[in-house]
């Protein structure tokens, strides 16, 4: 397109990204030997599914089973966990210390779900940190999703998948030239999805066999007062 000036007429988008999500894939050596050692402590592991406003009490198994930071391989396990999430709060501009202050396992069965929640840090920068470690063959055979999918009509293809809420949504977005403000993460083994600990997010419900199993992070991120 010419302007009628002669010069050449310029158009630029200006994107204005609401959030990161960093997602990181683990070595499954690794994923095998912390479903190891949560098979080893299962039942002697304090679980507070009874405690959750979702539903992960619909099988015998189902459970949400707090990991010792003491132990080995969940230290080991948050010593990667952290030193990634460090890399993200650096890519942000941010010079903190990035240390995990609790760690559980969440165990879930045909019919469980958690319904939107946030997580809390014991500091104002807190991150939150998701990794699947065992993923039902209904919910790994679903294909992959694109950010926000049209849920109209899609026969639970978004089932057992996590979902990500960072404001209102509607169907008429798209028509509207709204950008998605929520997204759906298929659950794969050894994704590791780290994400501010104000970001909303739940896990819908999937029908058929097999346990749905994931690992939580929370971490607290300590920014040093500027001096002066």
């Amino acid at each position: 397109m010419v302007a009628p000036d002669s010069e050449q007429l310029t158009v630029r988008i200006h994107t204005k990204p609401a959030l990161h999500i960093l997602e990181a894939r683990l070595p499954l050596g690794l994923v095998a030997s912390i479903n190891d050692h949560i098979d080893a402590v299962r039942m002697r592991a304090n679980d507070y599914s009874h405690e959750l406003v979702g539903q992960i009490r619909r099988n015998r198994q189902s459970a949400q089973l707090e990991l010792d930071l003491k132990d080995a391989k969940p230290a080991a396990l948050a010593g990667v966990i952290t030193q990634i999430a460090d890399q993200y709060v650096k890519l942000h501009g941010v010079h903190g210390s990035v240390t995990a202050n609790d760690m559980w396992s969440v165990h879930s069965y045909e019919g469980d779900y958690n319904p939107l929640h946030d997580h809390g840090s014991n500091t104002n920068l807190g991150l939150s940190s998701i990794l699947y470690l065992m993923v039902p063959p209904i919910i790994a055979a679903k294909p992959e999703v694109q950010g926000a999918p049209r849920l109209f009509m899609a026969s639970g293809n978004c089932d057992g998948f996590t979902q990500f809420v960072w404001g209102a949504h509607g169907g008429k977005d798209l028509s509207l030239l709204r950008h998605p403000t929520h997204e759906y993460v298929k659950p794969e083994v050894g994704k590791l999805l780290i994400f501010p600990n104000w970001l909303l997010h739940s896990v819908d419900p999937f029908f058929g066999d097999g346990e749905r199993r994931t690992l939580s992070c929370n971490m607290d991120v300590d920014v040093p007062s500027s001096v002066g």
